[in-house]
């Protein structure tokens, strides 16, 4: 047997998974969280993906971020996300 026909006969034991399988459900949008800031003085972060300007005045400071700029705000230095915005 050459090996296209190993091939072949391997590929009918293989079950495809539907596409619907590996996508998240339609209702597990990712919900806002809030951050706060840790530094000492006051912070201005405008996200580059959605352009939203976040302001901290000072330590303690928190906002609420859009879930899109989640993963952008959590490489500013002295921002820590606390806790998902609750509905």
């Amino acid at each position: 047997m050459c090996c296209g026909a190993k091939r072949a006969q391997a590929g009918t034991n293989y079950r495809a998974q539907p596409l619907s399988a590996l996508r998240p459900a339609v209702n597990s949008a990712p919900s806002p969280v809030v951050f706060e800031y840790t530094g000492k003085t006051a912070l201005t972060v405008v996200s580059p993906v959605t352009g939203i300007r976040y302001r901290f005045d000072g330590p303690g400071a928190q906002q609420t971020v859009d879930p899109r700029d989640h993963g952008t705000l959590l490489y500013v230095p002295n921002l820590r996300p606390l806790r998902p915005v609750s509905s």
